[in-house]
């Protein structure tokens, strides 16, 4: 048993008199999780175990077509037809407790006030953190400068210029944020609220040796363009430098680097602070202290695939120190930090490292790994911290490439879901159906587990009309008029991605728990209440005789490329 979770086990068998409790027992089964890279998400039920049939499919969105030719890419379509859980996660059961029972795990901790969760989460462990970067147990801290400030009442974005440069001490930092369209299902309203950071390495920034903004800008933008699928010689488009052909090579002293589609160059370098939700940011809900401070830095260039991918990352080869790590397929060098007991910044675990990997060690609807860059807004307008369209709304519902209503009958798609493409092709033959559209069609919910209730209304004017395979002759896709998360000039309204602030609170009060008791090993996905499916969630718990997904017999299943227009 690893440092912290013994806590977890006396302190329960204290509360509940006894060493030999079913609570003690549970937990005992599933203090080590063999499997850590497989995420929450994938013990979705849809609807096959509850109710005898799939009603829902939100695993697409992740096991799909590749997005790009390269090894770091899967074809993984078939995970979305069967829970293919190793077995000794079979025999165990689901183990993110934290999310399904978190009774078992986090009951003990008593539930803090609004006050004392508003006075945790504007307190600052990020600048501690960062000065202390390099040294002892944060020698791989990343060397990023908080990006917000809370006094005297009010939040403040800080060490960000007008254009997303970051900047420590009037000087730059090579870091720069960037706004994206958060990737389905994955918004703060459901627990996760984060920053995204780009630098490239210094030759990218430099001509002849100096520093030089513009060159920087256009290595960006070519970056920019190269992740979204343009190849050298065709045009780049809508960009903050302009539209341009598409250079083979980079520019300044990165002209010895080559321009190659779908792939960043090595050297390329994320930092991904994740936060509490806090309302009374007015800019983007973020708190002033972080949950967690994730890394990641290319290594180098992924082979073309061959065959069927990369094998999972197992215990026994996987390299760790003072919480960094290797992605599975061995391309990014990664680094995290979560809090400690106090609140501290401290390298994950192991066990809490392997957590990354499941999503970066090569979904198929990844490209070279990530879920951002390439669905950064796009041009000029990106180039700003992520707020949910709070203070700026220009996160639109754009579309799948590779669905059109000229294309329907090449699309490699299931009976129910080409139906309603069709439907809504009737009504709108020159447009196509919006990436969330289908994606809250196809999961009739905004989450994974259709288990926020309060999204429900922001995503249509009847949240009863949802679902394609629920509401067959009116929905979403068969009438857009439905649609309530849209603005008149086709932005996304900020209340699809942010909770109320009972929600973001609840949210805010059950992950302390976990941090007070360094449950993280069950967990750091939660809501404001249990949603296994014995609360009335839709989270598989036990996965006894728990074996096809049932998309494909309820013909929801899709096979495509997440990249979009």
């Amino acid at each position: 048993m690893k440092k912290g979770f013994p806590s977890v086990v006396a302190v329960l068998a204290l509360a509940c008199g006894s060493s030999d409790t079913d609570a003690e027992r549970i937990l005992a089964s599933k203090e080590h999780n063999p499997e850590p890279n497989i995420p929450l998400e994938c013990y979705t039920d849809t609807g096959v175990v509850a109710q005898g049939r799939a009603v829902a499919n939100p695993c697409y969105v992740c096991h799909t077509k590749a997005n790009t030719p390269y090894a770091n890419e899967v074809e993984d379509f078939d995970l979305t037809l069967s829970y293919a859980f190793p077995e000794e996660i079979k025999a165990m059961g689901n183990p993110w407790l934290n999310a399904i029972s978190p009774d078992l795990t986090i009951g003990h901790i008593p539930i803090p006030s609004d006050a004392q969760i508003e006075g945790w989460i504007r307190t600052d462990n990020w600048t501690p953190a960062f000065l202390s970067r390099g040294e002892g147990e944060l020698e791989y801290f990343p060397d990023v400068p908080p990006l917000y400030s809370y006094s005297n009442g009010n939040y403040s974005l800080v060490n960000v210029d007008s254009e997303g440069f970051v900047k420590w001490n009037g000087e730059y930092t090579g870091w720069r944020v960037f706004k994206w369209k958060p990737f389905p299902g994955f918004f703060p309203t459901n627990g996760r609220i984060d920053s995204t950071l780009i630098r490239l390495p210094e030759k990218f920034r430099q001509r002849n040796g100096t520093f030089d903004l513009s060159t920087y800008k256009n290595n960006l933008a070519i970056l920019e363009c190269a992740v979204k699928g343009v190849k050298p010689g065709e045009l780049c488009t809508d960009t903050e430098v302009g539209d341009f052909t598409m250079p083979s090579r980079y520019e300044g002293d990165a002209s010895d680097v080559e321009v190659i589609t779908y792939q960043y160059p090595p050297g390329t370098e994320f930092a991904h602070p994740i936060y509490y939700l806090d309302p009374a940011n007015t800019y983007s809900f973020k708190s002033v202290r972080l949950k967690e401070m994730r890394y990641m830095k290319k290594v180098a260039y992924a082979p073309v695939r061959e065959g069927g991918g990369e094998e999972e990352e197992e215990e026994g080869n996987f390299f760790w120190d003072k919480g960094r790590f290797f992605s599975g397929s061995g391309l990014w060098e990664m680094a995290a930090f979560i809090e400690d007991e106090n609140g501290n910044l401290r390298p994950q675990t192991r066990e809490e490292s392997r957590f990354c990997i499941g999503c970066h060690g090569g979904v198929g609807g990844t490209v070279d790994g990530t879920f951002t860059f390439w669905r950064k807004v796009p041009g000029a307008e990106g180039w700003m911290e992520q707020d949910y369209n709070l203070t700026r709304a220009n996160i639109k519902d754009w579309s799948y490439r590779e669905i059109s209503c000229s294309n329907l009958g090449s699309l490699n798609v299931g009976d129910a879901l080409r139906s309603a493409l069709e439907a809504f092709c009737s009504a709108n033959p020159s447009s196509a159906p919006g990436e969330y559209q289908i994606y809250f069609s196809m999961t009739g919910g905004g989450d994974h587990f259709r288990s926020n209730s309060e999204i429900l209304a922001k995503i249509s004017t009847d949240p009863n009309k949802i679902s394609f395979v629920l509401s067959p002759d009116r929905n979403l896709l068969n009438d857009p008029s439905l649609i309530n998360y849209l603005n008149n000039d086709g932005t996304i309204k900020p209340d699809l991605f942010l909770p109320s602030a009972e929600r973001a609170y609840g949210i805010n009060k059950q992950y302390y728990r976990i941090v007070k008791v360094q449950a993280f090993r069950y967990g750091r996905d939660v809501f404001d209440r249990p949603f296994g499916l014995s609360s009335g969630g839709n989270s598989l718990e036990t996965l006894e005789g728990v074996d096809t997904t049932g998309v494909y017999e309820s013909k929801v299943w899709a096979v495509i490329k997440t990249l979009l227009r």
